[in-house]
């Protein structure tokens, strides 16, 4: 089987938000017509962070969808930013966002969206979700305060029910959320792994390891991952496992606008 796969898209990034929407959704949609200009598999993965707009993230899919038998994807964290106020009025927490997200997406006769799920598909199992990074030294709690757009944006209800939780709480309630479905995989022969998050930092990355940018696991679950997060393509293999890296960043990052591809045996 061959897969496309893509990370990273920051589609309001690529094609900003306009009031004019149809306007808005004809340029997303030529977008995604110029990427996938590169499509050759069968199934497309995308390793999240589509948009801070779930209308436009459904633009992508429904583009997108065209092109292939089967689209899998995951969210990513910038698929549960808050950004305005009237986002927050509109969603009552950062995961009623992205529920949304995956419901709206899941009405797209050949897309599949995962979120801490196990499915079949031809003869192959794919598992996926976004996963999430947990900061341990004050530094990584430093860089998560300060330098990261996550604590700003990301709103957990729930952690904020707690009578003294922080915005270190939602870190931490994320990251279990994610650990506790991951560690369940671990009697299971999964084919292909989605995140976002990648469980390894990649070693050609041109920056040094940050804590709030990947999410060490205690095994690797599958022969093939796909993930994102940091932005940089590549692939590398560790302990048996092909790491697939394909991210398309901000316009000022100049990285390749192409989809990849691998062949999943």
């Amino acid at each position: 089987m061959q897969v496309d796969f893509v990370s990273d898209l920051h589609l309001n990034h690529q094609i900003p938000f306009t009031h004019n929407q149809e306007k808005w959704e004809y340029r997303t949609k030529a977008w995604t017509e110029k990427l996938m200009e590169s499509a050759k598999g069968e199934i497309l993965v995308v390793a999240g962070d589509f948009s801070e707009w779930n209308r436009q993230a459904v633009w992508f899919l429904e583009e997108a969808s065209l092109y292939y038998e089967k689209v899998f994807f995951v969210t990513g964290n910038h698929d549960y930013y808050l950004l305005t106020k009237s986002r927050m009025r509109k969603y009552p927490d950062s995961k009623a966002r992205q529920m949304d997200l995956l419901q709206r997406a899941s009405n797209i006769p050949n897309v599949q969206p995962l979120c801490r799920e196990v499915v079949h598909y031809k003869g192959k199992v794919i598992a996926g979700d976004s996963l999430w990074y947990l900061p341990v030294t004050s530094e990584d709690w430093a860089f998560f305060i300060n330098v990261s757009n996550d604590s700003n944006y990301v709103f957990i209800k729930e952690v904020n029910t707690f009578e003294f939780a922080d915005k270190k709480d939602e870190a931490r309630y994320l990251y279990k959320e994610a650990m506790d479905w991951y560690d369940t995989l671990k009697n299971e022969q999964i084919d292909l792994m989605i995140s976002h998050i990648p469980p390894i930092h990649p070693p050609f990355s041109p920056y040094e390891r940050n804590a709030c940018y990947d999410c060490p696991v205690s095994f690797l679950a599958a022969p093939h991952w796909v993930c994102g997060h940091q932005h940089v393509q590549g692939h590398f293999k560790k302990a048996g496992t092909n790491f697939w890296m394909n991210a398309i960043g901000y316009p000022d990052e100049n990285l390749e606008l192409t989809l990849k591809t691998f062949t999943l045996q």
